[in-house]
């Protein structure tokens, strides 16, 4: 079955935004509490919430808004569309470029997260990086809980959705614009203007790493490692960042880390795609009567500018705006 990514793809992130809406607008507000059984508390906002239900909920909104909508879509695609969808399990040989990454992809968000701060968000506080605040209190259940609902399954769910099936739409048009178009997706998935800079470079990092490594499955572990970095150890790195004497010193030495670890990461691509070119057979020779691909321009803008992928725009300034 053919169908045009221009105006179906989009429809899946417009079908995920409107799930995450309904879920954080309707759902979890009626799933507020005031005292928890072995203590613990979710924050968000004004509200409170029991852990335990908390947990589920942000399970089933993960589930809900990316993993079945894309499983509709690959159904709808028809047999054989799985192959495109980078779900090979992660090959060792490709451990050190994923480490590489990582790194570039933590530096990195922490340079940005640092300069914005620097740069005139100083009324706010450095770890307020999470729409939520997290106490676990004495149930160790709880704690699980945190792992499995704020780091494993976003992990999963959100890579599935846009390094996965939303990229292997928009790699039609080329990895370039599968990065921006499905990085752009992503930052907006999280509904925030202030963080938006920080989402749309780890969304491009990790399509990065899901590409070279032809498996999502690297990337979902990038995910999940800056998901438990963001919860547990972001909040104790930005105090140093609170006192502006310590702000210049910090933010270089995250620079020259971040750069270093492109340079590491840069080399060992550049190894990966001479090894392949080693040992993949010399293509055939185009027939000359092959119809000549648009200029990259005009796939980019295509793209950006289908209707469905602009009225997903529309609802996400719309939402920020009005909540």
């Amino acid at each position: 079955m053919s169908i045009s990514h221009n105006i179906t793809a989009p429809l899946i992130l417009i079908a995920a935004f409107l799930i995450l809406i309904l879920f954080q607008t309707v759902i979890f507000a009626n799933a507020e509490y005031e005292t928890a059984d072995g203590g613990g508390y979710i924050t968000v906002g004004s509200a409170q919430y029991r852990p335990d239900r908390f947990f589920l909920l942000a399970i089933a909104s993960n589930i809900s808004a990316f993993i079945l909508p894309a499983a509709f879509y690959i159904k709808l695609k028809g047999a054989g569309y799985s192959k495109n969808l980078k779900l090979a399990l992660p090959r060792p040989k490709y451990l050190l470029f994923g480490a590489y990454m990582f790194f570039v992809l933590l530096s990195g968000a922490i340079l940005i997260n640092s300069l914005m701060l620097y740069a005139g968000a100083g009324e706010r506080a450095a770890e307020n990086v999470l729409p939520f605040i997290i106490d676990a209190g004495t149930n160790p259940l709880y704690e699980v809980g945190v792992l499995i609902s704020f780091v494993i399954v976003p992990a999963f769910c959100e890579e599935f959705f846009f390094r996965s099936v939303l990229a292997a739409e928009y790699e039609k048009q080329g990895p370039v614009c599968a990065a921006m178009v499905t990085s752009a997706a992503f930052a907006m998935a999280h509904f925030s203007i202030r963080l938006f800079p920080s989402y749309f470079f780890a969304a491009a990092i990790l399509y990065i790493t899901a590409k070279i490594t032809e498996s999502v499955f690297y990337a979902v572990i990038l995910h999940a490692g800056y998901n438990f970095f963001n919860i547990y150890l972001w909040d104790r790195l930005s105090r140093i960042i609170n006192f502006e004497q310590n702000r210049t010193l910090f933010i270089f030495i995250t620079a020259v880390v971040f750069v270093l670890f492109v340079i590491f990461a840069m080399n060992n691509a550049q190894y990966i795609y001479y090894e392949k070119a080693l040992t993949t057979a010399s293509s055939p020779k185009k027939n000359a009567k092959t119809k000549k691909r648009p200029l990259f321009i005009v796939r980019f803008f295509k793209s950006f500018l289908s209707p469905t992928f602009l009225a997903a725009a529309v609802i996400f300034f719309i939402y920020i705006n009005i909540r």
